[in-house]
């Protein structure tokens, strides 16, 4: 019954919170979304710094960044799961084939996540021993400034899914975006309270975004900075833009929570 019971909560877990939420959501009816729409494959050791995060049941949860070699940055909304069920995939393309696999020794989440709803959706990821990083692992560099202007390329990665209410892909994928400033975004989303000055946004307009299981994965820009963190957006690549925890906002959090210092 036990082991039943534990199934259940995974099941119910990953399929409500570890996936890019939709922004007209309500908060007990998160919206599940699709994929990387117009993306392409990544060859191994393209994007070292590229994670997977999966449970023990085997499932894929959310995409991360490693940020240190202790330290993986993800999403808030990812970190619903009990760090005990958390694994962490490195150095691959195909999460179910891993390069190297790291157990979980804590999760910070960022003490004001949610409040107000959907604001604050950052995650640090304590792994139980460092990364040894090679030519396929490595640290991706982080933005402490925001330097964007609309219409400035960015690059998405992640393994959403193929389809609405698919699984999650097998092969990472990636695709160019369009940043768009932040009034310009805040004109084009369904709901303003939603979007805060913690985010960023990319534009679906060509057909291209992130939907369902690219949650916590890496925007990053023309110079392979990480400029956002994935958090959600309209289903699926409709023309609503995409919302992203802005690194650059949040950078002091990130290194002081890292330092072991009180972050917020």
């Amino acid at each position: 019954m036990f082991k039943v019971a534990i199934i259940l909560f995974s099941v119910l877990t990953l399929w409500t919170n570890c996936e890019a939420r939709g922004i007209n959501a309500t908060q007990n009816n998160i919206h599940i979304q699709g994929r990387i729409v117009g993306g392409s494959e990544v060859a191994l050791a393209a994007l070292p710094y590229q994670v997977a995060i999966k449970n023990t049941f085997g499932d894929f949860v959310c995409g991360g960044s490693i940020v240190a070699p202790e330290w993986i940055l993800t999403a808030g909304h990812c970190m619903d799961w009990r760090k005990q069920y958390l694994k962490i995939v490195t150095g691959t393309v195909e999460w179910n084939k891993p390069g190297v696999e790291y157990t979980v020794e804590d999760v910070k989440v960022h003490c004001l996540y949610n409040k107000p709803m959907y604001h604050n959706d950052i995650a640090l990821v304590r792994l139980s021993k460092p990364i040894e990083f090679d030519s396929n692992t490595a640290a991706v560099k982080l933005a402490t400034s925001n330097t964007l202007k609309d219409g400035d390329s960015v690059v998405l990665s992640g393994w959403g899914s193929l389809k609405a209410w698919g699984n999650a892909n097998s092969k990472l994928n990636k695709v160019s975006l369009k940043y768009l400033d932040h009034d310009t975004c805040l004109k084009s989303v369904k709901n303003k309270k939603f979007v805060g000055d913690g985010h960023i946004c990319t534009s679906t307009k060509e057909s291209k975004g992130s939907c369902s299981y690219d949650s916590g994965s890496p925007l990053v820009d023309a110079n392979n900075v990480q400029v956002g963190v994935v958090n959600g957006g309209e289903p699926c690549a409709i023309g609503y833009p995409d919302t992203f925890a802005s690194v650059a906002y949040y950078h002091d959090w990130i290194v002081n929570t890292i330092a072991g210092n009180n972050a917020c």
